[in-house]
Formats: C-alpha cells, structure tokens, sequence
C-alpha cells in the first residue's frame, strides 16, 4: 500500500490540512472534538486496503487555518468542498464523537453525495443524552477526582480567555481515563496529544448542535436517510447506549454493532474487532 500523502487543501475559502492513503472507493473520517484534530490514522490503516481514505483537519482545528466562520454550515460546507477537490461524487463518510454529528448532519443535508455513513461513537439526537453522560462519567471517577471536577466546573461558569482553556485542559486530564473500558490501563494505552485544542471553537460549535437538539426536527430527519448505516460503539462509552440504539431504529435498515471491552475510542481498545466490524460494512454487496 503507498503511503499517506499530505497536502494543503484550499476548500470552502480556507486551507485545510489533509492526507491521502489506500486505493478504492472514495471514504472521507471526521475526528471528533469538535476543536480537536484529525488522530484517525489508526482506523484509516484497517481499511485502506480496501478503499482510498481521506483525512483532514476541521478548520480552526490542529494544522489548519484558524478562519472564521466557524459554525456547522462552514464545517459542512468544507467537507462537501473537500468532496468536490478530491473529484468524488459521492463516496462514504466515517464520523468519531462529535465527527459522527457532522457525518449524520452531512447526510441528511447531501444525501445523494454519501454512499454509505458509518457513526461511530455518536452521542444521538435527544439532548437527555448529556445528563446520563455526566453521570455515567462521574460514577468511573474516584472521590478526588470527582471532588476536583466540581471544582473545575464551578470555575469553569464565569471564566474566560486563558483561564478557561488552563481550567478545560485540566478538566480533559480528570475525565480523559472514564472514557475507556478500563481506567487503570489509560497509561498504556496509545494517545494521539499533538496539537493544542481550539476550546473557543469548542464552546461554539457545542452549543449550536445543542440547539438542533433542542429544535426536535433531527429525529424525523434522520429517518429519511436512506444509505447504508452502521452505528458502531464501545461497551464502555460513557455517552449512554441508548442514544445511538434510537439513532440505529430511526435509520431504516441500519445496523449498530457494539465492541465489547472498549470504550469511546473502541479501535484502541479493540482494533480487531473494530476493523472486522467496519470492514465487513465496506465489503457487504447487499
């Protein structure tokens, strides 16, 4: 297989950073965060055998332009202009976390250009879901932990600017083990930590896709997707199950596989099942 090319993409009015590997049918990952940066390198070499993937930075995000504005409709359209560089008319979109939002909400706006939509580690379209989140996060946290987190939090409602970024990346570096299947094993886990996290960017994009929730028209949206859809999970994830079962029943068709033993990172944990999962939803002709 050729190695991954890296390039700067000029799409949507703003420069990308962006990478190609394999050779095959178009397939575009989305990271999460949102104010992260593309880490889906691991899951693009499970199935670059099979396809051409494509990876990139979200503007704002990692090694790409800090350019505004910085709302879903730019977030959109700069994956549909990626689309359009690349020369695909359609291809299959892979969304992680918040990544699996913009591949759901991608779909809904562009659906002739999506072959196939996998969702993975999403956290649904009903806004109870942030309720049993923090529960379930808080119940894998040790008394100080939890004790400082609600410190943090309080903190956290009236700060700004620098102090706010100093409180959320103290805030990620409690929460960050509750995200896997076993805490006590974080440490030996692989991490992708490269670049700083655009919390500002963050914080905006947060609450704009809390408003679409709150609207109440994704769920009716949704069930008029009509590509393959596979909703994939961890066990483990904190973000509670039954967000992605109703993403999975209101998808006619759809399928929802969940990897035992991992959490909201299911590939880290488990990667050979991870990538038996995906793959055998890029092979399946029917």
């Amino acid at each position: 297989m050729s190695p991954a090319v890296e390039r700067r993409v000029v799409a949507n009015g703003v420069s990308l950073w962006a990478t190609t590997q394999g050779d095959g049918p178009p397939v575009v990952l989305c990271h999460g965060g949102p104010g992260l940066y593309d880490y889906l390198e691991p899951v693009a070499s499970m199935i670059d055998d099979l396809v051409t993937v494509h990876r990139y930075d979200q503007r704002g995000c990692g090694r790409s332009d800090d350019s505004g504005p910085c709302d879903i409709a730019a977030f959109l359209g700069d994956l549909d202009a990626l689309r359009v560089h690349w020369g695909h008319e359609a291809w299959t979109v892979i969304g992680h976390s918040w990544g699996a939002t913009l591949a759901l909400l991608y779909a809904i706006q562009h659906p002739q250009r999506v072959r196939r939509l996998v969702y993975m580690s999403g956290t649904g379209v009903d806004p109870a879901w942030h309720a049993d989140y923090r529960r379930n996060r808080e119940a894998r946290l040790s008394p100080a932990e939890r004790s400082r987190l609600r410190e943090l939090e309080r903190r956290r409602a009236t700060a700004s600017g620098a102090e706010l970024d100093r409180i959320n990346e103290e805030r990620a570096a409690v929460l960050d083990a509750s995200e896997y299947y076993d805490p006590a094993r974080f440490d030996e886990l692989p991490r992708y930590d490269r670049f700083p996290v655009n919390y500002q960017l963050n914080s905006a994009l947060n609450a704009e896709v809390n408003r679409i929730e709150e609207a109440g028209r994704l769920p009716e949206q949704i069930s008029r997707i009509s590509m393959p859809v596979l909703v994939l999970d961890g066990e483990a994830d904190p973000r509670p199950r039954w967000a992605r079962e109703q993403v999975a029943r209101l998808i006619p068709g759809s399928r929802h596989v969940t990897i035992e033993q991992a959490g909201h990172d299911p590939w880290v944990e488990r990667p050979e099942a991870t990538a038996a999962a995906i793959r055998d939803f890029l092979n399946d002709t029917a």
